[in-house]
C-alpha cells in the first residue's frame, strides 16, 4: 500500500523546467533541435580539447587533401584539408567559438539592454513612449546587415567592431518587442488589480507583467541568435568580419568560393554547420515559445 510521500510525489506538480521539457518531448522536430544545439554548445566549449589540430596548422604533405571515405583521402583527416593543408573538421570545430559563442555574447548583451529599456519604456505614458516608438521605427526600418555593415564601416573591420555592431543592431529589436508586450499587458485588469493592492512599480514589472511576456522574450532571443550567427557569418563572407586566418564560418565560406569546382568539400562543411544552427535554434525557441505561452493558459 503506498504511503502519503510515494502519493504526494506522484500527483503534485512538475516544476516549469521539467513541464518545459514534457511538452517538448510530444514534438520530436524540437527534441531533435534541442539535442543538435546541446552538441554545438559542447564542441564550441570543448573545441581546443577536441580539435584534431590546431586551426592554423598546416600540412605541406596534404595540401587539397580530399575526405577520408575518398579514394585519395587520409584517416586523419577526416573531411579534408584546404588548399593551404589546414584540416578542416579542427577549423569548424575551432570556429564554433566565433561563430556561435561571440553571436551568443552580442545577443546576451543586447538582451539585457534591450529588456531593461523595453521595460521602461512600456511603463512609460506621453511623451518619453512615443519619442521611442519613432525612434525605434527610423532604426528598424534599416536592415539589420546594412546597420551592421555601415557600423564597421565607420570603426573599422575587426572581431571587437564586429560584436559592437552585432549587439547596437539587436538592442532596438529588444526593446521593440519588449516594450509592445509591456504595453499591452499594462492595462489588462490583473495588472490594474495589482496597482489596486498597492503593489511597488518594480513588483509589477518583474512579478506580474514580466511571466505573462517570458514567451515573447524567448522568441525574441532565439530570432535575435539566429540574427547575430548569420549576420556575424555574413560579414565575414563580405571580408568586413572576423579577418583570416580565423577560422569563422562565413569567413570559410568565403575562401572556398573561389574553389568550389575543385575542392567542394571545403565549402560543405562550414555550410553545414551554419545551417543546422540557426535550424536547430528557430526550431527550439518556437518550441519553448508554445510550451510557455500553453503553460500560461493552463495557469
Amino acid at each position: 500500500m503506498p504511503n502519503n510521500r510515494s502519493i504526494y510525489y506522484q500527483y503534485r506538480e512538475p516544476s516549469p523546467l521539467r513541464a518545459l521539457w514534457l511538452h517538448m518531448n510530444t514534438n520530436p522536430f524540437a527534441v531533435a533541435a534541442f539535442y543538435i544545439f546541446s552538441f554545438l554548445l559542447l564542441i564550441m566549449v570543448l573545441s581546443p580539447l577536441i580539435a584534431p589540430y590546431s586551426p592554423d596548422a598546416q600540412f605541406s604533405d596534404a595540401i587539397s587533401q580530399p575526405p577520408a571515405w575518398h579514394d585519395d583521402g587520409q584517416i586523419r583527416f577526416l573531411f579534408g584539408t584546404d588548399d593551404l593543408g589546414r584540416d578542416l573538421l579542427s577549423r569548424v570545430i575551432s570556429g564554433a567559438v566565433y561563430s556561435l559563442g561571440y553571436p551568443l555574447i552580442a545577443t546576451a548583451t543586447a538582451a539585457i539592454i534591450g529588456i531593461a529599456i523595453g521595460a521602461w519604456a512600456g511603463m512609460s505614458r506621453g511623451v518619453q513612449s512615443s519619442t521611442l516608438n519613432h525612434l525605434l521605427d527610423v532604426v528598424l526600418s534599416i536592415p539589420s546587415l546594412l546597420l551592421a555593415l555601415i557600423i564597421i564601416a565607420i570603426l573599422g573591420p575587426a572581431l571587437h567592431t564586429v560584436m559592437i555592431a552585432i549587439t547596437l543592431v539587436l538592442i532596438p529589436q529588444f526593446i521593440h518587442s519588449v516594450h509592445n508586450a509591456f504595453y499591452e499587458e499594462r492595462s489588462k485588469e490583473y495588472v490594474i488589480a495589482s496597482k489596486l493592492n498597492g503593489c511597488s512599480r518594480w513588483y509589477i514589472l518583474t512579478r506580474v507583467i514580466f511571466p505573462n511576456i517570458t514567451s515573447v522574450v524567448v522568441m525574441q532571443v532565439t530570432f535575435a541568435l539566429s540574427t547575430a550567427i548569420l549576420d556575424i557569418a555574413a560579414l565575414g563572407f563580405l571580408g568586413l568580419g572576423v579577418q583570416a586566418p580565423a577560422p569563422e564560418w562565413g569567413t570559410m565560406l568565403a575562401r572556398s568560393l573561389d574553389q568550389v569546382y575543385l575542392l567542394p568539400w571545403t565549402m560543405v562543411l562550414p555550410g553545414v554547420a551554419l545551417f543546422l544552427t540557426v535550424l536547430s535554434i528557430n526550431v527550439l525557441g518556437d518550441s519553448l515559445r508554445a510550451a510557455i505561452q500553453e503553460r500560461i493558459r493552463g495557469t
